[in-house]
């Protein structure tokens, strides 16, 4: 991989990061429970290790692994 290439995914890396958590495309419930937790941005749920995701109020193992996989659907994953 160039130089060119590696420059040309990050910005598209640091937008994604940067976006509504409507971007993960979850369900209802599951973007309402992290909005109330003040979790707005994709950057910002990428951020919670899922030990800590998983103890937020109304939210349930289903509502994790959907997290999860939207997450590395995107190549993205949450920290540890």
């Amino acid at each position: 991989m160039d130089d060119g290439q590696a420059i040309a995914v990050r910005p598209a890396t640091e937008s994604l990061l940067d976006a509504d958590i409507e971007v993960l495309k979850l369900s209802l419930r599951t973007t309402n429970v992290l909005r109330l937790n003040q979790l707005h941005t994709v950057r910002d749920v990428t951020r919670v290790p899922a030990k800590k995701l998983f103890v937020l109020s109304r939210l349930g193992r289903n509502s994790l692994r959907e997290i999860v996989e939207s997450m590395n659907r995107r190549g993205l994953r949450l920290a540890d």
